[in-house]
């Protein structure tokens, strides 16, 4: 039995057993270029290939008990399979290169470095493909252009009231939705178009009522024929963004469905979109806690927290939720963890082994739910701290005279 320890390295083209600057044993990968990747691929995963197996058997059966591996990333796997051996982390870089061609694996150092490149390349290709399948890069664009579409149809319809409230300021007083005013201006236009029929069709017979009654006593200017149609013609582009914004949001609850099924039932399709376009990905969504998860969206407010030690944020992004803002203040931070704690949960799954267990999660999370709205009804007492009466100064006592 050696005492010195033994080195196994993964390395793009093969497993090889290090001792004394000497190569034990080299188990090398298919000489296939895509089976080189997908052996390297599991390798960096963690998994146990038969290669690396082999290798640490010739290491064990020579005689060495203790090994030092990388990458560390199959170590828990070796320490389940290989419990009898002493395994640790290597703690200092190999000279790859030289043993390979000293081994005679490869010709020269060039060859090596060529391989390997071809290798990585085509490791990098595969890793594209995969993630290009998974689409869910294809959710955090959507959603970029779901908030960019926002953008732009709040600024249209800024500029289509200031404009048209020129000749008819009441109708903002009486529409609030901003579809409806749009397409009031973009079908009717000017106050002497207005009939309560066509108002009907848009806004209803009530709200209708309203607007031919401001119509007749309107403040606002004339509309020439000329500046009609141009506002009519911003109000236009206005519903053409509205509409492409709809499609979007279908797009997106469609991918959602196929690609995260159970954060969609947990946080609802364009939430879940949200949080997998803000942690970059659906796998990064899954690798981040409950904690981060709940604030994400409120950078600002913890990096204000940490700087002042004041005004912790209890929720981030996840307040969009109707389980949160519908809730009453005092139980929406503890709604919040319990959601997030279910978004997190229901992120691993979707990525790791992609089941479709969202009902099962959405009742767990309505019974949590119901349980903290059972302990919590009444919010809790405002502590009274009793102001402490201002003292008067004290007048500085004179001195006294010397008789």
């Amino acid at each position: 039995m050696s005492a010195k320890p033994a080195i196994l390295v993964a390395s793009p083209l093969a497993v090889i057993g290090l001792s004394d600057n000497e190569v034990i044993v080299a188990k090398v990968y298919p000489r296939d270029l895509e089976a080189r990747a997908e052996a390297f691929s599991k390798v960096k995963r963690g998994e146990l290939i038969g290669e690396v197996r082999e290798a640490v058997s010739k290491l064990a059966s020579s005689g060495f008990k203790r090994i030092q591996v990388s990458p560390p990333s199959l170590l828990p796997a070796l320490v389940r399979e290989f419990g009898d051996l002493e395994l640790g982390e290597l703690d200092r870089p190999v000279d790859l290169e030289s043993f390979f061609v000293k081994s005679g694996l490869v010709g020269s150092i060039e060859e090596y470095r060529r391989e390997v490149k071809s290798v990585l390349d085509k490791l990098v290709e595969e890793e594209l493909k995969e993630a290009v399948a998974r689409r869910d890069m294809m959710i955090v664009h959507a959603v970029h252009v779901l908030e960019d579409l926002d953008k732009q149809i709040n600024m249209v319809y800024t500029r289509c009231r200031e404009w048209y409230g020129l000749h008819f300021p009441e109708l903002a007083e009486i529409v609030d939705d901003l579809e409806d005013y749009l397409r009031i201006v973009a079908e009717i236009g000017a106050r002497r178009n207005f009939d309560e029929e066509r108002l009907e069709r848009i806004v209803g017979p009530k709200l209708a009522a309203q607007i031919m009654e401001r119509v007749r006593n309107s403040v606002g200017a004339d509309l020439s024929p000329e500046d009609e149609e141009r506002v009519k013609d911003v109000a236009r582009e206005g519903l053409r963004l509205i509409q492409l914004r709809k499609e979007q949001e279908r797009y997106i609850e469609e991918l959602m469905s196929a690609e995260a099924p159970n954060l969609s039932a947990v946080a609802g399709p364009i939430l879940g979109a949200k949080l997998i376009s803000m942690a970059g990905g659906l796998e990064k969504l899954a690798r981040l806690p409950a904690s981060t998860i709940q604030v994400l969206g409120a950078e600002k407010a913890l990096f204000r927290f940490f700087r002042t030690g004041r005004g912790a944020p209890k929720h981030g992004i996840i307040f969009q939720s109707p389980l949160i803002h519908g809730s009453p203040k005092h139980l929406r931070g503890k709604i919040a963890r319990a959601l997030a704690a279910t978004i997190a949960i229901a992120a691993k799954i979707d990525y790791f082994t992609r089941e479709d267990r969202g009902a099962e999660l959405r009742e767990k999370l309505e019974k949590r739910l119901q349980e903290i709205r059972e302990k919590y009804k009444k919010p809790p007492a405002k502590k009274l701290v009793p102001k402490e009466k201002p003292r008067r100064p004290e007048r500085p006592k004179k001195p006294m005279k010397k008789k």
